[in-house]
C-alpha cells in the first residue's frame, strides 16, 4: 500500500488491520509496531500518532474484536423468540467466534488496563437472555441473574479456550463448537 492511501485518517484503521494480520500469522509474540508500520509503507513513528504504545494498539484491535462479537451475539439474540433456544445459540455464537476468530480472541482477552465497553455490552446480551430465562422459569432464579450469566460466561469462554487448543480431541472434543456449546449449557442449566 502506499503512503497516499493514509490520507482522512484511514492509517488508524490500516495499522489495526496491519495488527490483525501479524497477530494471525505469527501471534502475539513476534509482534511489533515495526512490523505493522513497515506493513503499512509508513516510518516507524507514524504508529504512535494514533496510538501510544504497542498495547494500545491491541487493545484497539480487541475493541474491534469486542464490536464483532457485539454484532454477532447481537444478531444471534435476534434470531429467535425461544429463550431456551436463545441461550443455545448465544452460546454457540460465542464459542464459534472464538473458533472462527482464535488471534482476535486471544487478543481480546489479553490483559488490559479496563474493561472493553464494547465487551460489557456484549456480556449484556447473555445477561438480558438469562434474566428472561429466570423469569420464564425455565433456569433457577438463584443465583442472581449477573451472577448466573457471569457462571455461563466462564464456562462458555473456558469451552472455547479448550476447542482452541488441537489437543482437544484426545477429551472427545472434536464436535462442532455449537454443540460443544450446547451440551455445556443444557448440563450447566438443566436445560
Amino acid at each position: 500500500m502506499s503512503r497516499a492511501t493514509y490520507h482522512h485518517g484511514a492509517l488508524r484503521q490500516a495499522l489495526i488491520d496491519g495488527a490483525r494480520e501479524i497477530l494471525a500469522e505469527r501471534g502475539h509474540d513476534q509482534f511489533s509496531l515495526n512490523e505493522v508500520a513497515r506493513r503499512a509503507g509508513v516510518s516507524t513513528a507514524a504508529p504512535y500518532r494514533h496510538f501510544e504504545s504497542k498495547d494500545d494498539l491491541l487493545a484497539a484491535v480487541a475493541d474491534q474484536g469486542y464490536a464483532t462479537l457485539h454484532q454477532t451475539l447481537d444478531r444471534t439474540a435476534a434470531s429467535t423468540d425461544d429463550v431456551r433456544e436463545r441461550l443455545l445459540r448465544l452460546g454457540g455464537a460465542y464459542v464459534r467466534f472464538a473458533h472462527d476468530h482464535p488471534d482476535l480472541f486471544v487478543t481480546m482477552f489479553r490483559g488490559r488496563p479496563s474493561p472493553s465497553p464494547v465487551g460489557v455490552d456484549s456480556f449484556n446480551i447473555l445477561l438480558r437472555s438469562v434474566f428472561d430465562a429466570q423469569a420464564a422459569d425455565l433456569i433457577s432464579t438463584h443465583p442472581s441473574p449477573e451472577l448466573m450469566a457471569r457462571s455461563i460466561w466462564a464456562a462458555l469462554h473456558g469451552l472455547a479456550v479448550l476447542s482452541l487448543r488441537q489437543p482437544h480431541q484426545r477429551f472427545g472434543m472434536d464436535e462442532p463448537p455449537e454443540d460443544l456449546a450446547a451440551h455445556t449449557l443444557s448440563a450447566l442449566l438443566g436445560l
